[in-house]
């Protein structure tokens, strides 16, 4: 018997179904890459870093996931040859190395067992996350599972879900420990009972990791938990309102409070709040999990990779506590629960002989690291390849190591992204590049001393960067300082605050140098890599595909078109553009012409225009180049001007008679938080939109985006106008050279 954890939409069936009809026609030619990628990547699917191989994304709220459904999913990951399960940082499974064709197999499969895809990735609301113990906590204020779960259930039934500005998370606390990461995502819950006895939330806003991370602002102190819907349908509604489309950098939620400020953001939620609540939505409806027994084993998947021998062995063992005694952690673990008091000893002894449970260094056992350099797109460094160099530094050596050490969080991300979570270490690492004497070796930034709190949640701290082959020796040495002088009962923080801080600066100091390339080439070669070390092969991720990757794709095919002088298909693809930025949807060429005219031609364009769509509709075909193409530059000159809310601006009755002489304004990009060279990149491809004179002024951080990225744009023949420091960062004036 299938047992599921959430109920699926009627109407996924139907999403599937276009998915695989988008498939077809770019396997068929009719569309490029580009347009099938925005369709892709919001259903959970993302392409690897070995071209035309993908991983999907399965959303399992909170982790929660049924024995049934479980065993159900290794059958399928062994049907489409995925190389084991991933258990992600977000209480989710992915299936990797999977054929294009297959995915849209999976998901028929995962429909079948009441499993989706939907949402995993792109500009959407992401799987909701809660607290790993929840249910299972005998000091827990209440059970935060119900309200994880239905309340995806109602987030993947609305439309206004799947085109976000930018990603949208939410995350549940069972208490104030904030296990579940209520203070550090979009938005977040934390349990509270009032002094009435009546069960609510503490709420808090605005929070997010990544290379801009922040800590959410309190939003509520005490809401009941009945207003959990209307706080995340209002938090929905101002994002998709006031967040930027444009610059997916600036995109989050985080950066509407940044612009907005603390009070101008809380009243325009508030604003929000009070409309949705007038609509009167239903309440969410709660449905408890069967749970009887507190008690819980812990099993560690290393690296959240989980072999499908391993896993039907753990099927084995769960089943016999009903359908609902499994959990996914977010430190890539997997919980089995449900567990009787007389059942405890032999269910550890079962999971010893079957190699699920070991003796060892046991942090290193609830260490995480992201999937890095290796499949992810957007990997600078092998980050799995250290984590595994660093168990193996340990193992190797038998070291006695007491049990002081078993709760540090050790956390690794391939780049400054925080899939590994490094921001929430105790001790942490994440990826870069780094040029030594001409050339680049792998390198990590450490942070260390996150602390996470309903009142005072404070992120890790960079202290400084160490060569990646240098990272196991560091962190062994300091680890062994831990085990000699932390207190048995000393929290890490406290410890980090008051000696661990000092000792790591210390141990950077004595680990950050390597020799030059040509006396010794081990530290140019990343961890389980036999070619040196290049920055040419990381190549840009796809988490931004969705709104701008169609208008984008249009602007190119009308571009095209006008390039083999088919005018008729360059004036309908120039028209349909930016018909979805005021939510029109088109099948034929000739309605796109007729909505493009009717909803922009005098009021956002001259109507100059209004001729060439005319002869269009009355299917005249004796169009000149220059014409199409003067209309084709000023729609997406249009498109230029739009702004956060996908508003245009509005032309003056007086203007409409002048000719049309606007002179381009110099450009501003904002690459603060990008790293080296992905920044170079990114200038690169805006000046290559930009004609020969035209002006570009860009946001660099200090260090090496600043040392290296005007140096390499002169080398290219721009012109380096301006460069002035701004505080922490720089402002950098080019002129296109060529």
């Amino acid at each position: 018997m299938k047992m599921e954890i959430y109920t699926i939409p009627d109407n996924l069936k139907e999403e599937i179904d276009e998915y695989e009809k988008m498939i077809n026609e770019f396997e068929n030619g009719k569309i490029d890459k580009q347009k099938l990628r925005a369709y892709r990547v919001p259903m959970g699917v993302y392409e690897q870093r070995t071209d035309d191989t993908y991983m999907v994304r399965i959303r399992i709220p909170g982790g929660n996931i049924s024995v049934s459904q479980f065993d159900n999913l290794i059958n399928i990951g062994k049907k489409y040859l995925s190389p084991y399960l991933h258990i992600t940082t977000r209480e989710e499974i992915q299936l990797h190395n999977i054929q294009l064709r297959d995915t849209v197999k999976i998901m028929k499969d995962l429909l079948e067992i009441n499993l989706s895809t939907r949402g995993g990735g792109g500009n959407t609301v992401r799987n909701i996350i809660g607290s790993w113990d929840s249910g299972i906590n005998k000091n827990e204020i209440f059970d935060i599972t119900p309200y994880v779960v239905a309340l995806t259930e109602r987030m993947i039934k609305e439309k206004d879900s799947w085109n976000l500005p930018r990603k949208f998370k939410i995350a549940f606390s069972n208490g104030p420990d904030d296990s579940g990461l209520a203070t550090v995502n979009d938005l977040g819950f934390i349990a509270k009972i009032n002094e009435n006895g009546q069960r609510g939330f503490k709420v808090f806003i605005g929070g997010g990791m990544g290379a801009n991370y922040n800590i959410g602002i309190k939003l509520f102190d005490f809401v009941p938990d009945k207003e959990v819907y209307n706080i995340t349908k209002a938090a929905k509604i101002l994002f998709d309102k006031y967040g930027n489309r444009k610059n997916k950098h600036k995109a989050r939620l985080r950066f509407v409070l940044y612009n907005l400020g603390e009070e101008e953001f809380i009243k325009r939620f508030l604003l929000e709040y009070e409309e949705v609540k007038k609509q009167n939505y239903p309440e969410l409806k709660l449905k408890k999990l069967d749970i009887l027994y507190k008690n819980y084993i812990e099993i560690p998947i290393f690296l959240g990779d989980l072999s499908f021998d391993n896993a039907k062995k753990i099927i084995s063992i769960a089943k016999k506590f009903g359908e609902f005694s499994l959990r996914l952690t977010p430190r890539q673990n997997i919980l089995i629960k449900n567990i009787p008091d007389s059942e405890m000893e032999n269910v550890k002894k079962e999971l010893k002989e079957n190699g699920l449970l070991e003796d060892g260094v046991y942090f290193l056992k609830n260490a995480i690291s992201c999937a890095g350099a290796s499949t992810c797109r957007l990997g600078i460094c092998l980050s799995k390849n250290l984590l595994k160099a660093i168990k193996n530094k340990f193992d190797g050596k038998n070291l006695k190591l007491s049990t002081k050490l078993n709760n540090i969080k050790i956390n690794i991300s391939g780049c400054p992204n925080s899939c590994g979570q490094h921001h929430l270490a105790d001790i942490g690492f994440f990826g870069k590049a780094k040029k030594v004497n001409g050339f680049y070796a792998p390198y990590y930034y450490v942070v260390a001393g996150a602390n996470i709190n309903e009142n005072k949640s404070k992120f890790a701290e960079k202290l400084g960067e160490l060569p990646a082959k240098n990272v196991p020796d560091f962190l062994e040495e300091f680890l062994l300082f831990v085990d000699k002088n932390k207190k048995t009962d000393e929290s890490f923080y406290s410890f980090y605050t008051n000696k661990g801080k000092e000792r790591i600066i210390g141990l950077i100091n004595k680990y950050n140098e390597i020799p030059y390339f040509e006396e010794n080439k081990f530290y140019y070669y990343d961890w389980g890599e036999e070619k040196q070390f290049s920055v040419l092969e990381k190549i840009e991720g796809e988490c931004s595909a969705g709104l701008f990757d169609l208008i984008d794709y249009d602007f190119k095919m009308a571009e095209e078109n006008i390039k083999s002088k088919d005018y008729k298909k360059a004036i309908a693809f120039t028209s349909h553009a930016l018909l979805i930025t005021k939510g029109i949807e088109t099948k034929t060429d000739i309605e796109s012409v007729v909505l493009f005219k009717t909803n922009f031609i005098g009021k956002h364009i001259d109507k100059k225009y209004e001729d060439i769509l005319n002869r269009f509709i009355s299917n005249e075909s004796n169009f000149l180049e220059d014409e199409v193409l003067d209309f084709f530059k000023n729609v997406k000159n249009l498109y230029s001007q739009m702004d956060n809310s996908l508003h245009f601006p509005e032309i003056k009755q007086d203007d409409i008679k002048k000719e049309n002489t606007k002179k381009y304004e110099i450009l501003i990009k904002d690459f603060r938080g990008v790293p080296c060279p992905l920044n170079f990149v990114k200038v690169k491809l805006e000046l290559e939109k930009m004609q020969k004179g035209e002006k570009l002024k860009i946001y660099l951080d200090d260090g090496e985006p600043i040392e290296n990225v005007p140096a390499s744009l002169k080398a290219e023949g721009h012109k380096i106008l301006e460069t002035l420091k701004n505080n922490n960062f720089w402002e950098v004036l080019i002129e296109k050279g060529v």
